[in-house]
């Protein structure tokens, strides 16, 4: 195909909310597919270009160059620059990456071109987009890169963002040498506010380090044991709740300073000057954000406008919040008048940031979320992306209105398909139901319709302009499109319960079929004329993946060809195909090529082969001859096969497996789908890999690729080719974009071109009449609406509540009972409809069978019923049972069967589920019980609530006892090396210092003496315990690791052996009360015995022993633990039986003739032995004579009766002692229990005190265990804190060599470019020298005026560079960054620099008198002159560049070098720290009460600021503290006696005046008394209780007269109430009366009030002079009055006074 043409790029449809960026101040471009599509914004106009590459990944735009760029999506992938317009490549980046490029950046001023590279080598590379030229680049150290910017106000400077970094970096360069400088941020975490600098790393000191004089400060690295690059990104932050933000989009800033947006809804600011971070905004401070009271919304504008996805709900709403919440600041852009910021709440916000309180001065809702934001060049329009596929324009001179760009791509496109007549319109359904009609001509959408249902497939009718379309409900709905001006639904298809997966008309459009995932296939009258009749179906085995179908004669029978999977899983490919012939008469005689009612197609009518495919397929296209290509799973190739002229004679022979004929070059990635032309020469293919291969027939082996879509986004869904072969349509998986792709042929491709347009004209000329005809019958359809078809109703039953079966009804009526038709379920497919049709029709046909039947059914239920009432009164023994009455025997034993074999799977289930219970219980028991050495158990006392357990121990492992005997072994010979040291080296010590320090530490301990370590200095009682050895070292010679590790496995094994001693001691006593039970029951049986001869209920105390104490009991069910039945078979059943039988006759044969057991009853009553308890319990016989009267007895009877009573008192004295005798006996057994059980309580009191000390000993080694273990790690630690100073010492040393390097080469390019500099200023001055030598033949004075006018410039030249490099004069107010000034390097300063000198050189400048050829020479060497100039201003940027850039490196070789050094001493800092660590030891002592004097303050004490002292220098101290105390508490005692005598003295000096007051007080009171009557009769009468019970009487009487007064004033009070009741219903009557007169009276006073009014003024005015003397005559006799009143009281008071005086000892006595 290659020969025929190239396949271009026609146009695209798609947006998937990707970047959408200006390229000039009207053109807007974004990604579209594998092509970039360019929108003029102001006419509307669309152009699409494709990659010339495998698919397009990063893209940015330059919108000041008009650049665009974009990468590759394949291995090794190359970055393209193109200029627009006119899309022309200016370079080519290669050799940046190996998989892929995560973002692209323009220089705002410079050729340069940044790119981020993602896996695996994550590195930021620099550009020269002009040459393609890779000029620096440098590890982003293993940190995904999201966005890269430069700062358009400093080139030198871009920032990096990734969920991980924010990351400014400097570019350096020195003429063509470059260098990437990074500058990075720590960031802050998501709940962190405020400014964030560096932190420095460093932990906290250990809880355990606190008791040493010094701290060890680890990095958190060292801590975790990293070595390596993983060191410089490690984070000890191990709490998932408290994490990092993560940046997601950044701005710059006028300043140079970085706004960045978080995903978390956090806003950054970054100083990069500073280098300090802030937290401008953070959604969890709850801080109040201003918000405005204008909110537009996208609701605002037309609906026609917008497009949104059923079934979708809008983010944002008029009235939601404008709070800054998560994921609202994906997208920033910065504007002069703030922060515009979208996220995925689709409200668009403009922040104001100025004030230090981020601030919402503007907003807009677009009600989708916004993933893009672009200003244009002139920053007056935005441009708002959406994944929804919506693409606005915001009017920055409008604020808060936007215009919709592009709102009709919503969704992924899943089919297109071309409209009849196959070359001027296409139709494509999005999944979710939007079809759209689309031109193909000019690629506008010519219309479109919902249909609100989730769509899977599509087929266009070449009959007809009718369209399918299947959705995943299992509906075809049925689109008129002949008037595109009003598309709609005519009918809808219910065929399939799932997803409808294909949809394909033939090529004349008279069959439709249609597949899915139930196994049918179904073919419909494709013909409006016909109804869309449903024909027929036939079944398919497995999944249909694939319809194909082949008309090879005109109107005659279509091969159709069908692929399915049987797997499970269907994406491996088909399995199995199935290939039938529609025949041409199918509609017109429908009924004879059906099989049965559910109207499946007979196969032997349609000739249906079902056959297999040797290798996994996808895809089919069947062409004319029987062949078709499928496209293989496995090997990724296409198959031509050929169908088998019969059908193989069994389904799966070797004859049913199809073979390729041919193989050919197929796809990269499985799967795909196959499509063939309409003139049977071309064959199409799409994959996931993203490519369409478009082949010839006859030349399969070299195809045309086309890249068309991503196959990172599912690749090609779908490829389509019209009717001419001309256009290839293709969709993408998830990508949602429509490409349309045209021919570009060459010579020898226009004459295959035309046989294709040649059969589809014919074919068209064929179908024009058919189509003619259809679409009017089509137009007149109705439109179909939900409510036109509506399900059958249901039944009755249906529609009712739970009420009583109509088998039940007829029962109890005795009625024959009418099976009812099933009713359809609502929204019933077409199988069920002729399932119900076929169940009618059968009911029809044997309905008076059926009836008869049931009537027979009734009356032999009727005599059956009979039978049971008169069974139910016959006696028990003649009642037959029900099963007996069962007429239906095979059904009873079908049930039967089917019950037992219910049983059967259950028993298998409950046997499956125990053995799984066994296993596991068996795991359990072998890891928890049977490995142990020593069971866990325990003890319980007999009398109190005390329980000791023991230890449970595991046997050592083989390693565990090789170390051991291993470390043991290399201590003995330490031990005896250190002996024979001591023997033969060391010289004993000679004098009596060592006896006196002997004798100090005799003091300390009494065993001192005998050259071994004391408990105290041990640090534990293992030894009292047990673990004693004396292989231990000392805890002052613990000095190496490998003496740790030793004294760390010794321990273990004191543990071991501690544990072990107490388990003997456990056993012992466990033993003993095992013992003691045995004893108890020994006791307990005899108690019972007494028990029971003294008739006694009292309970008897038998301990056992529980789970606790014999664990082992859990191991062992018993049949008392078993609540339920135990199931016996048939075979134990019978075994039980036989051994009851034997055991019977066995006791029948020794019940026989036995001589010893006959002789024995004969001769001794059956006992041997007469016992006396036996004896006691008979009675003496009663006499015969004592039933008479005892009158009537004669004198021997009455002899007799007395000896009778004498036996019988004889009997009872027995009796008595014998009783006594055993009370005192079980008394005596009960009180040895109860000591001999207090005994073993005592004795378990014991060993549970002990098992508390053995505790403790066990945590002592434990902690020194663990305290070793700890010096073990931190030495760890250090050696990994060791290791990376190494590793950066020696990566720094290789880094200074390289500085070094860079320095020498720097400073040559300097020197070279500094002479090549000072040369070109020496040639500029020497221009200027040598301007009058030129003028030779022009006289001095025109000569010195040229000299002026040569050295004048442009004067606009310093303005216009000063200009902004904007293309419209509103970009300068509007635009943030202000005015950019050209640098003297750009080629647009030159341009200027020409410009100026153009008008310089005109004539009009020229001086009088100078020649024309003259001035022409002067303008040229001026224009040399300028050029020299800016040649050296370049030249001198340049230098001074170079000379940064050298100055730059040595800075670095300085630091770099400064970092050696603080490494080294860091190093060996840290190695003097260690050889602290190991010489200051942790040593771990054993003090007794009173001899540690550090106050304990918390849990954890802490001694480091304490020190260890001998304790006789605290005995000193306390003997002379005490000593000192005594003296003092003697003095004190002698001043305290000497105060205690003072004390009393004030006391009784004290006591005496108080005496004398109270005698004083007494002699007043006496004096005072008035001696009244009532106190002169208490004096003289002695009788004072009766003359109490008289005062008392007196009293009763008075209270009584005083009651019966009471009584009489409350009748006469009641008398009167009744009376001023009366009154007062009086007055309310005279009221009333008065109430009615006072309205007549008012009336009258406002009728005189009007009159007196009216003649005011004729009145005297005389009398109202007269009037106002009256009333203030009154008002001072009024003043006068209470003048004279208050004189009056005042005169009483004095009366009052001086009456008081004369009764002065009342006064006093109140007082």
């Amino acid at each position: 195909m290659d020969s025929i043409g190239t396949l271009d790029l026609a146009w695209a449809q798609g947006y998937s909310g990707s970047d959408a960026l200006f390229i000039n101040r009207n053109t807007l471009c974004y990604v579209c597919g594998n092509g970039i599509k360019f929108i003029d914004i102001t006419t509307g106009r669309e152009e699409i270009y494709s990659s010339p590459g495998m698919g397009i990944g990063a893209f940015t735009v330059s919108g000041s160059t008009h650049l665009v760029a974009f990468s590759e999506n394949c291995l090794n992938p190359r970055i393209f620059v193109f200029s627009y317009p006119g899309f022309t490549q200016k370079s080519v980046c290669q050799g940046g990456t190996k998989m892929e490029y995560s973002a692209l950046a323009f220089s705002h001023t410079h050729p340069y071109l940044a790119s981020c590279s993602a896996i695996p080598d994550f590195m930021l590379s620099l550009w020269n987009w002009e040459t393609g030229e890779l000029l620096c680049s440098k590890s982003m150290w293993g940190l995904q890169a999201t966005n890269i910017s430069f700062n358009p106000t400093d080139w030198h400077r871009l920032s990096v963002i990734g969920p991980d970094q924010l990351t400014v970096w400097t570019i350096e360069q020195a003429d063509k040498l470059f260098s990437l400088i990074p500058s990075k941020t720590r960031l802050p975490y998501g709940d962190e506010t405020g400014s964030q600098t560096t932190i420095k790393d460093g932990l906290p000191d250990r809880p355990g380090s606190r008791m040493e004089p010094f701290s060890i400060n680890v990095d958190k690295a060292a801590v975790a044991g990293l070595v390596g690059e993983h060191v410089e990104a490690f984070d000890a932050n191990f709490d998932e709740n408290h994490k990092k933000v993560e940046p997601a989009s950044l701005c710059w800033t006028a300043t140079g300073d970085i706004y960045c947006g978080c995903q978390g809804g956090q806003l950054l600011k970054y100083n990069t000057e500073t280098q300090v971070i802030s937290v401008l905004y953070n959604p969890g401070d709850n801080k109040a954000v201003g918000f405005v009271s204008r909110v537009t919304t996208a609701d605002e504008f037309p609906q026609k406008l917008f497009t949104v996805p059923d079934g979708e709900e809008t983010k944002a709403s008029p009235g939601k919040s404008l709070a800054i919440r998560e994921g609202t600041l994906n997208c920033l852009a910065l504007h002069r008048e703030g922060l515009f910021a979208g996220g995925d709440d689709g409200i668009l916000r403009c922040l104001d940031v100025n004030h230090g309180v981020v601030q919402v001065s503007d907003s807009w809702n677009s009600g989708a979320a916004i993933s893009s934001l672009g200003w244009s060049p002139g920053y007056t329009k935005l441009a708002i992306g959406s994944p929804k596929g919506c693409l606005y324009l915001y009017d920055y001179t409008n604020p808060g209105t936007a215009q919709p760009l592009i709102d009709t791509h919503n969704g992924d496109f899943i089919a297109v398909a071309m409209m009849a007549p196959g070359t001027q319109h296409c139709v494509s359904v999005r999944d979710n139901g939007e079809v759209q009609v689309w031109s193909m001509e000019d690629n506008k959408l010519a219309c479109s319709l919902s249909l609100k249902k989730p769509a899977s497939c599509l087929a266009s009718s070449p009959s007809s302009h009718t369209v399918a379309v299947g959705t995943l409900t299992g509906h075809v709905f049925l689109l008129d499109l002949s008037n595109l001006e009003n598309p709609r639904v005519v009918q809808r298809l219910h065929m399939h319960q799932s997803p409808v997966q294909q949809l394909v008309f033939d090529e004349e459009g008279r069959y439709l079929l249609t597949g899915a995932d139930d196994g049918h296939v179904f073919v419909v009258d494709a013909r409006p004329s016909s109804g869309f009749k449903i024909l027929g179906q036939t079944p398919i085995e497995g999944l249909v993946q694939t319809i194909c179908s082949n008309t090879e004669e005109k109107h005659g029978a279509v091969k159709v060809l069908v692929t399915s999977s049987t797997t499970s899983d269907a994406g491996p490919g088909a399995n199995k195909c199935a290939q039938f012939d529609i025949p041409s008469n199918l509609a017109q005689d429908v009924d004879s090529f059906l099989a049965s009612a559910k109207c499946d197609l007979k196969e032997g009518a349609i000739n249906k082969m079902n056959l297999n495919f040797s290798v996994p397929s996808c895809g089919a296209a069947l062409t004319t001859g029987g062949v078709f290509f499928t496209l293989s799973y496995d090997t990724k190739q296409l198959h031509k096969l050929t169908l088998p002229e019969e059908a193989p004679k069994k389904a799966n022979n070797k004859a049913s497996y199809l073979q390729p004929q041919g193989e050919f070059q197929g796809h990269e990635l499985p799967g795909g789908i196959l499509t063939m032309s309409h003139h049977q020469k071309w064959l199409a293919s799409a994959a996931p890999d993203g490519h369409v291969q478009v082949r010839g027939v006859g030349a399969l082996d070299r195809p045309m690729v086309v890249s068309a879509h991503s196959f990172l986004k599912g690749g090609v869904r779908q490829v389509c080719l019209s009717t001419d072969a001309q256009s290839i349509l293709t969709c993408g998986t998830q990508d949602g974009v429509l490409s349309c792709y045209t021919w570009n042929f060459s010579n020898t491709g226009r004459s295959k071109a035309t046989s294709a347009i040649e059969a589809a004209r014919s074919h068209n000329a064929m179908l024009h009449a058919i189509r003619k005809r259809e679409d009017e019958v089509l137009s007149a359809m109705p439109e179909w609406s939900e409510g036109t078809s509506t399900p059958m109703s249901r039944s009755v039953s249906d529609m009712q509540g739970p009420q009583k079966t109509g088998v039940e009804l007829a029962i109890e009526r005795d009625e024959i009972y009418m099976t009812p038709t099933p009713t359809l379920k609502a929204d019933p497919t077409w199988m069920e409809v002729k399932e119900m049709e076929a169940l009618r029709e059968e009911d029809n046909q044997y309905a008076e069978l059926k009836t008869g039947l049931r009537g027979d059914i009734r009356e032999l239920r009727r005599t059956i019923q009979s039978m049971m009432k008169e069974n139910e009164g016959l006696p028990d023994i003649e009642q037959l049972g029900h099963d007996e009455f069962n007429l239906d025997s095979e059904e009873q034993q079908r049930l039967q069967a089917m019950g037992e074999a219910k049983v059967q799977e259950m028993r298998v289930n409950m046997e499956l589920d125990d053995l799984s219970k066994t296993y596991l219980r068996e795991v359990i028991k072998n890891e928890c019980w049977d490995s142990m050495l020593v069971k866990g158990r325990s003890i319980k006392a007999f009398h109190m609530n005390l329980e000791v357990g023991n230890y449970p121990m595991r046997d050592k492992t083989k390693k565990e006892v090789d170390e051991l005997a291993f470390v043991t072994k290399m201590r003995s010979i330490e031990v005896a090396e250190m002996a024979a040291r001591k023997e033969i080296v060391e010289v004993q010590p000679k004098g009596n210092s060592t006896k006196a320090s002997d004798a100090e530490f005799a003091d300390d301990e009494s065993e001192e003496g005998d050259g071994k370590e004391q408990p105290s200095t041990i640090g534990s009682l293992g030894a009292q315990y047990g673990g004693g050895s004396d292989l231990f070292y000392s805890q002052f010679e613990l000095h190496t690791r490998q003496q740790k590790r030793n004294q760390i496995l010794l321990l273990q094994d004191a543990i071991y052996r501690i544990k072990m001693a107490f388990n003997r001691e456990f056993d012992e006593i466990f033993r003993a009360r095992e013992q003691e039970i045995g004893r108890i029951n020994d006791r307990n049986l005899r108690i019972m015995k007494i028990m029971e001869d003294l008739s006694s209920k009292e309970k008897v105390w038998k301990p056992q022993m529980d789970d606790d104490e014999k664990p082992e009991k859990l191991l062992t069910v018993e049949d008392s633990e078993v609540k339920v039945e135990k199931f016996i078979t048939a075979e134990q059943r019978a075994k039980m039986e036989e051994e009851e039988a034997k055991e019977e006759e066995r006791k029948l044969r020794e019940k026989g003739d036995n001589a010893r057991d006959r002789a024995l009853d004969m001769m001794m009553g059956g006992v041997l032995e007469i016992k006396k308890e036996d004896e006691l319990k008979k009675d003496v016989p009663v006499p015969t004579f004592m039933a008479k009267d005892p009158e009537e007895w004669s004198e021997e009877e009455q002899k007799a009766h007395k000896e009778y009573e004498r036996k019988v008192k004889e009997l009872n004295e027995e009796r008595e002692k014998y009783r006594k005798t055993l009370e005192a006996e079980m008394k005596k057994i009960q009180t040895i229990i109860a000591d001999t059980t207090s005994n073993f309580d005592d004795r378990l009191v014991d060993r549970f005190h002990k098992k508390i000390k053995t505790e403790m000993v066990i945590y002592q080694e434990e902690l020194k265990i663990l305290r070793l273990n700890r010096e073990l790690l931190i030495e760890e630690e250090l050696d990994a804190q060791e290791n990376e100073l190494n590793r950066q010492l020696d990566s720094k040393r290789a880094l200074k060599q390289e500085t070094v390097q860079a320095v020498l080469k720097a400073k040559r390019v300097v020197d070279s470019y500094r002479d090549t500099y000072d040369i070109r200023v020496a040639e500029d001055k020497v221009l200027e020298k040598n301007f009058r030598k030129e003028f030779p033949d022009v006289h001095a004075i025109y000569v010195d005026q040229l000299f002026k006018l040569y050295r004048r410039r442009p004067r606009g030249q310093r303005r216009d560079q000063k200009g902004s490099i904007s293309e419209t004069p509103v970009g300068g107010m509007t635009n943030p960054y202000g005015e950019r000034p050209l640098s003297a390097r750009q080629s647009n300063t030159t341009v200027v620099l020409m410009k100026g000198l153009d008008e310089l050189d005109n004539e009009s400048h020229c001086p009088e008198g100078v020649e024309p050829h003259v001035w022409t020479r002067m303008c040229s060497l001026r224009r040399t002159k300028a050029l020299s100039e800016q040649e050296v201003k370049v030249q001198a940027l340049t230098l001074a560049d170079m000379n940064a850039f050298q100055q730059h490196r040595q800075e670095e070789d300085d630091r770099l070098k400064n970092e050696i050094e603080d490494t080294v001493e860091a190093l060996n800092r840290l190695r003097d720290e260690r050889f602290k660590f190991n010489c200051n030891l942790d040593v771990q002592f054993l003090l007794k009460q009173g001899q540690v004097e550090v106050d304990s303050g918390p849990f954890i004490h802490n001694f480091s600021d304490s020190i260890l002292i001998h304790r006789g220098v605290v005995e000193d101290l306390n003997g002379s503290i005490r000593q000192l105390g005594e003296q003092k508490i003697a003095a004190m005692t002698e001043s305290k006696d000497f105060r205690k005598g003072i004390h009393i003295l004030e006391w009784e000096h004290k006591k005496m005046v108080m005496q004398i007051e109270d005698l004083l007080n007494k002699a007043r009171t006496i004096q005072m008394l008035k001696v009244s009557r009532d106190l002169q009769n208490f004096l003289h009468n002695e009788d004072h209780e009766a003359r109490r019970q008289q005062e008392i009487s007196t009293l009763e009487s008075t209270l009584e007269n005083q009651r019966a007064h009471h009584e009489k004033n409350c009748e006469e009070r009641k008398k009167i109430v009744k009376k001023l009741r009366q009154t007062i219903r009086g007055k309310e009557k005279n009221n009333a009366t008065l109430d009615k007169d006072l309205e007549e009276m008012n009336v009258s006073v406002a009728e005189r009030k009007h009159i007196n009014e009216v003649n005011a003024a004729m009145r005297n005015v005389g009398g109202s002079a007269q009037r106002m003397r009256d009333i203030v005559q009154r008002r001072k006799l009024v003043d006068l009055a209470k003048a004279q009143a208050q004189e009056v009281a005042v005169l009483r008071a004095e009366v009052e006074r001086l009456r008081m005086r004369t009764f002065p000892a009342l006064v006093q006595v109140e007082r």
